[in-house]
């Protein structure tokens, strides 16, 4: 075969082969890529939402220590993170649950601990019936209260909410 009869008998196969094999590699490549992407968002969203939890967990921890040694006192004027439970009625932390500005005013919770996380936590206690301790009298009665804090993360997203209730004789 002469070279004239080599060239006409060529299609370009290779070509439409090496072609296709560039796109299959190039939508490979392009998934590798979204899904390192998408876990990379997965663990910075996770290692927020951890921040978020241990500041909230200090937050929770500051407020116990406080209450137990008689710092909070006023708890009838319901204000300033100190409430007084009212039956029947919807809870101030749970009716501002998402309200991210009614959290940062010291008017409405106590600012705590910030740690990590891109803002101070906050906490309300919330002064709920007095309880008679097992096996006692009626005559020892103690307080019960309820603790709320809530805490975002680094990034200012992925709020957390912990609670505790605490008796003080």
């Amino acid at each position: 075969m002469t070279r004239a009869q080599l060239r006409s008998s060529q299609r370009g196969a290779v070509l439409l082969t090496t072609v296709i094999l560039l796109v299959l590699l190039t939508i490979l490549a392009l998934a590798a890529v979204s899904m390192n992407s998408t876990q990379t968002r997965v663990a910075t969203n996770s290692a927020d939402n951890l921040v978020a939890y241990q500041t909230a967990e200090a937050a929770l921890n500051q407020a116990e220590t406080a209450l137990a040694s008689g710092s909070y006192t006023g708890f009838g004027l319901n204000t300033q993170g100190l409430y007084t439970f009212s039956p029947g009625s919807t809870p101030v932390w749970a009716a501002n649950l998402s309200n991210t500005s009614w959290w940062q005013s010291a008017t409405n919770a106590i600012q705590g601990f910030q740690g990590g996380s891109g803002q101070p936590a906050a906490f309300v206690i919330e002064l709920l019936p007095p309880v008679i301790k097992p096996g006692q009298g009626m005559n020892t009665l103690v307080n019960v209260y309820r603790i709320t804090a809530r805490a975002v993360g680094a990034s200012g997203q992925s709020p957390v909410v912990l609670q505790s209730t605490m008796q003080v004789q």
